[in-house]
């Protein structure tokens, strides 16, 4: 869904309207603001709406599992939250390969249990658990292997507080990497035969639950997430990632803020301005909504209830039977 409308276009437009000349100036030049700001305004009001609107989606680049790891740091700084996620039993000979939906969470804690993961988060990197480098030891990957082989925590800190993770793998050397202080997203460390990428200190990280298993299967993992808004920084920037077909949308939060900027004499029209924008988008949001859900329901506890034998009870955060998934 194309965006061909820039900031630019909306002043313009707005400018037109001869109650708020004052906004811009009576001259036909004028400075980025308030445009700029009221802009900005506009586009987080408009993607903090409750609709995740498939527009704003990305996905993020998918991983593997390594056992006993909980957490995997990521370079991805845009993330607004998790909208949708799925595993695959990467290593299954059967076509098509087995896929299994997971629950997006806001938060996860640091758990011992050891399960398929069916759960994920996101925390920042800076509260990811890291493990310790160590000498002439093999990372490895689980693609193409039977079971998850045996491997320390593939992300740690180096001596200058630089965030690396493993991205390419073999046997380590005899002294530990490092890359400069304050390296950027994507710098790369040699380590023996691995190599190790620094991760962005204000990226994410994704946290999964329960604790993949020791010796269990590899899941590679796919998480869908909703981008935060963008900073327009002039007016020639893209009104990205709003498409065209949602520009009225747009431009009407834009003339409604503009008549909050015009001053007090402006505040009733501002009021009836921002009412029917929210109609607007309410509109907006029930057309996206005609779409049905493809969601389930777990109930807490059969009827007979739970048993002592089950390591977790069933619900709506653990809604499988303990060998059944």
């Amino acid at each position: 869904m194309p965006t061909t409308y820039k900031l630019y276009d909306v002043v313009q437009s707005a400018r037109a309207m001869p109650d708020l000349t004052p906004v811009f100036g009576q001259t036909s030049g004028f400075t980025q603001e308030p445009a700029l700001t009221i802009g900005n305004m506009v586009m987080q009001k408009f993607l903090a709406t409750r609709l995740d609107w498939k527009f704003n989606r990305a996905a993020a680049a998918p991983f593997l599992t390594v056992a006993l790891q909980q957490d995997y740091v990521t370079s991805i700084t845009n993330l607004g939250w998790l909208t949708q996620s799925w595993r695959i039993d990467i290593n299954n000979t059967a076509l098509p390969k087995p896929v299994f939906m997971m629950e997006e969470v806001r938060d996860l804690g640091q758990t011992s249990y050891q399960r398929n993961p069916f759960q994920i988060s996101w925390i920042p990197n800076s509260l990811a658990t890291f493990g310790k480098w160590q000498a002439n030891t093999s990372y490895q990957t689980g693609l193409g292997a039977a079971q998850t082989p045996a491997s320390p925590i593939q992300q740690f800190i180096d001596t200058n507080g630089n965030f690396l993770y493993v991205t390419g793998f073999g046997t380590s050397g005899n002294s530990q990497p490092s890359a400069p202080a304050s390296s950027a997203a994507g710098v790369t460390v040699t380590d023996g035969a691995v190599t190790w990428t620094v991760a962005d200190p204000n990226g994410i990280a994704f946290r999964l639950a329960p604790m993949p298993a020791s010796s269990g299967i590899v899941w590679e993992i796919h998480p869908i997430y909703q981008k935060k808004p963008p900073k327009m920084t002039a007016l020639q920037t893209l009104i990205t990632p709003i498409p065209d077909d949602y520009y009225y949308l747009f431009f009407q939060g834009f003339v409604t803020y503009c008549y909050k900027q015009a001053g007090p004499q402006y505040a009733k029209r501002f009021e009836q301005e921002y009412t029917q924008w929210l109609a607007d988008l309410d509109t907006a949001l029930r057309a996206g909504d005609r779409e049905s859900e493809d969601a389930t329901m777990y109930p807490s506890e059969s009827i007979t209830g739970g048993g002592p034998w089950q390591p977790l009870p069933i619900g709506p955060g653990y809604p499988y039977e303990p060998y059944s998934y």
